[in-house]
C-alpha cells in the first residue's frame, strides 16, 4: 500500500514538467507558420533587454563621479557626454519596443485566429450525442474566455516574461562582476523565492482552473436565459433568472477569491522579502565601503543594477500567475481539440439520392439514457416520391426517427437503407445535403432575409433566391419590408411572424432542392391564413420528392401514401387514410373522428 502511494507521489511530482512541455509545444505548433515574424520579435526582446542593461550601466556612470565627490567643469563634461548617450539609448529602446510589440501582435493574433478557427470547427462538428451533453454556454466560454486568456499571455505576458528574464540575468552578471561577495549576499534569498514560485504556482493553477469552470457555468445561464427570453418574460421569471445567475456568479467569485489567496500571499511575501533584502544589502554594502572593500562609485552602479534585479523579480509573481491562468485555459481548449468524437470533415460531393427509404428492425436508445428504449423493432419502407406521415402522441419516437435519418445518432440494432444502400456507407456531408428539414419552431439566424434563404444552398444567385421565395409564397411579405431581401430578421428571427419565418424556412428548403423532405409539425402553430399559405407552399415543395410528414393534425396527413401510427417507439397501425378509417376500432380512426368530426 505504501509502495503504491509512493508511486502516486512520484507521478504527481513529475506531472508539472510534461504538462508545461505540452503547453509550450501546443503554442509553438500554432506559431510555426509565423516564425518569420515571431523570431524577429524574440530577437527584438533580446536587443531590448541589452539596451536596458546598457542604459542602467550608463546611468551608473553618470552618477558615480558625483557620488565619489567629483565637481566642476570636469564633472559636467563627463555627465554631458553620457546624458547624450542615455538619450540615444532611450530612443533605440523606444524604436525596438515599437517593432517588438508590433511583431509579437502580428504573430500572436494570426496564430490565435487559427486556434479560434480550429476550436470553433471542432465544436461545430461535435456529434449531437456530445452537444446534447455539453451545454452550449460552456463551449462558447471556451472559445471566448479561454482563448482570450491565451491571447493575453502570448501578446503581453510571454514577451514581458522573456524581457524581464534577460534583464534579470544580465543584471545579475553585472553585480557579480562588481562585487561577488555583495552579490552573493543579495542573491541568497533567490532559492527561497524560486521554491515558493513552484509551490504557489501549482496551487494557483488548480484554483484558477476551477474559477474558469465557474465562470463558464455562469455564462451558460446568460446564454440560456437570453435564448429563451420570451419564456422568461412570459412566466415573469426575471427575478428567478437573476437569482440563478447571482448564485452561480457567487460560486465564481468564491473560486476566484480562493485563487487570489495564494497569489496575494505570494506577492505579499515577495514584497516583504525584497524590501527586507534591500535593507540588508544596503547595510552590508555600507559596511564594505566603511572597511575599504568597495568604492563608492561602484556601489552606486551596484545599486542601480540591484534595483533592476529587484524590479524584474517583482514582476515575476504576477506574470507567472497569468501563465498559470492560461495553462488552465489551455487545458480546456486542448480537451476540445483532441476530442476524437467529431463528425468527419469530408465535403466530397455525393450523387443525388432517388429517395427510397427503408428501416429494418431498428432499435435505439439515446446515449444519455441507454436503458430507455425509444424505438423498438422499428421497420418501414417508402418509395422515392411518396409521402409518408407519422402520427402519434409526444414521445412515441417520431422526431427520433428523423434524427436517425439525418444520422445525428446511429441505432444500436437494425439498419437504415437509402436507395438500397446502408446509410453508414454514405458520406455524412453528402447524406445530409440530400435532406431538408422544415421544423415546427423555425429559428432564423440574425442576418438578412436573403442570407437566411441562401443558407439552404450557400452561393446561390439572387435570381435563385428570389424564385425560391416566390414558390414559398414569401415574396409578397418580403417586398413589403422596408429593405426587402436585405431586411434584418433580428435575433432568432423575432422581427418576423411565425408564418413568415415558416415560409422563409420553406424557401430555404426549396433552394436546397433535397431528395428527401422532412416536415416536423410545420403548420401546427399557425393561424388559418398563415397555414393556408404555408400549406400551399409545402404542397409545391413536396412534389416529386420523398416526404416524411410529422403532424398531430390529421387534416395535414390524410393525403399521404402511407400513414404510420406510432406509440411507445413502435408502429401499431399503418396504411392509407381510407384503409385506417375502414378499420373502425383503430386508434387512427378514433383520433380522426375526434378531430375531423
Amino acid at each position: 500500500m505504501a509502495k503504491g502511494k509512493g508511486n502516486e507521489e512520484r507521478a504527481g511530482k513529475k506531472l508539472w514538467d510534461p504538462t508545461a512541455k505540452k503547453d509550450a509545444a501546443f503554442f509553438l505548433e500554432y506559431l510555426k507558420p509565423h516564425y518569420g515574424v515571431f523570431i524577429p520579435a524574440l530577437l527584438a526582446i533580446v536587443v531590448s533587454g541589452g539596451l536596458m542593461l546598457a542604459f542602467v550601466h550608463t546611468l551608473g556612470d553618470v552618477m558615480a563621479p558625483a557620488v565619489a565627490g567629483q565637481t566642476g567643469p570636469v564633472l559636467m563634461e563627463h555627465v554631458g557626454a553620457r546624458v547624450l548617450l542615455l538619450i540615444g539609448l532611450a530612443a533605440a529602446m523606444a524604436f525596438i519596443a515599437f517593432w517588438r510589440i508590433l511583431l509579437f501582435a502580428k504573430a500572436s493574433e494570426r496564430a490565435l485566429a487559427t486556434l479560434r478557427m480550429q476550436t470553433y470547427s471542432r465544436i461545430i462538428r461535435l456529434p449531437m450525442s456530445t452537444l446534447n451533453v455539453r451545454r452550449t454556454g460552456e463551449l462558447a466560454s471556451r472559445l471566448a474566455n479561454d482563448v482570450e486568456s491565451m491571447r493575453d499571455t502570448l501578446v503581453l505576458t510571454i514577451p514581458m516574461l522573456l524581457r524581464h528574464t534577460i534583464v534579470l540575468v544580465g543584471s545579475v552578471i553585472m553585480v557579480f562582476t562588481m562585487s561577488a561577495k555583495l552579490a552573493l549576499f543579495m542573491m541568497a534569498t533567490i532559492p527561497v523565492v524560486i521554491t515558493l514560485i513552484a509551490i504557489f504556482g501549482s496551487r494557483i493553477r488548480k484554483r484558477t482552473r476551477k474559477a474558469q469552470d465557474k465562470l463558464a457555468a455562469s455564462q451558460v445561464i446568460v446564454d440560456e436565459s437570453l435564448q429563451s427570453i420570451v419564456s422568461v418574460k412570459a412566466f415573469a421569471n426575471e427575478r428567478f433568472e437573476i437569482s440563478r445567475y447571482n448564485s452561480t456568479l457567487g460560486g465564481f467569485v468564491d473560486a476566484a477569491l480562493s485563487a487570489a489567496l495564494p497569489r496575494a500571499s505570494f506577492i505579499a511575501f515577495i514584497i516583504f522579502s525584497f524590501s527586507t533584502a534591500i535593507s540588508l544589502v544596503l547595510w552590508f554594502a555600507l559596511h564594505m565601503v566603511a572597511h575599504g572593500e568597495m568604492e563608492m562609485g561602484k556601489l552606486v552602479k551596484f545599486f542601480f543594477f540591484s534595483g533592476t534585479v529587484g524590479a524584474s523579480f517583482m514582476q515575476f509573481p504576477e506574470l507567472i500567475a497569468q501563465l498559470q491562468r492560461t495553462l488552465g485555459a489551455t487545458d480546456r481548449v486542448r480537451e476540445i481539440l483532441k476530442d476524437e468524437a467529431t463528425e468527419p470533415d469530408d465535403e466530397t460531393p455525393s450523387p443525388r439520392l432517388h429517395g427510397d427509404i427503408e428501416m429494418r428492425g431498428v432499435e435505439f436508445a439515446y446515449p444519455t439514457r441507454p436503458d430507455t428504449i425509444v424505438l423498438r423493432d422499428f421497420s418501414f419502407s417508402v418509395k422515392a416520391g411518396q409521402r409518408i406521415a407519422m402520427e402519434g402522441p409526444s414521445g412515441s419516437g417520431k422526431s427520433t426517427t428523423v434524427s436517425l435519418l439525418f444520422r445525428f445518432y446511429d441505432p444500436q440494432k437494425g439498419e437504415i437503407l437509402l436507395d438500397g444502400k446502408p446509410i453508414t456507407n454514405l458520406p455524412l456531408h453528402g447524406l445530409r445535403r440530400n435532406f431538408a428539414l422544415v421544423p415546427q419552431e423555425v429559428l432564423l439566424f440574425g442576418g438578412t432575409i436573403k442570407e437566411n434563404i441562401a443558407y439552404g444552398r450557400p452561393g446561390a444567385t439572387d435570381t435563385e433566391i428570389e424564385e425560391a421565395a416566390r414558390q414559398a409564397n414569401a415574396e409578397e411579405f418580403i417586398l413589403r419590408q422596408p429593405d426587402g431581401y436585405q431586411t434584418i430578421v433580428g435575433e432568432r428571427g423575432t422581427q418576423l411572424s411565425g408564418g413568415q419565418r415558416q415560409r422563409i424556412a420553406i424557401a430555404r428548403a426549396i433552394l436546397a432542392d433535397p431528395a428527401i423532405l422532412i416536415l416536423d409539425e410545420a403548420t401546427s402553430s399557425l393561424d388559418a391564413e398563415s397555414e393556408r399559405l404555408v400549406q400551399d407552399a409545402l404542397d409545391k415543395l413536396m412534389q416529386n420528392r420523398t416526404s416524411i410528414i410529422i403532424a398531430h393534425r390529421l387534416s395535414t396527413v390524410r393525403t399521404a401514401d402511407q400513414i404510420l401510427v406510432m406509440s411507445g417507439g413502435a408502429i401499431i397501425e399503418r396504411g392509407t387514410h381510407e384503409e385506417l378509417m375502414a378499420a373502425g376500432h383503430s386508434l387512427y380512426a378514433t383520433l380522426a373522428k375526434l378531430q375531423l368530426g
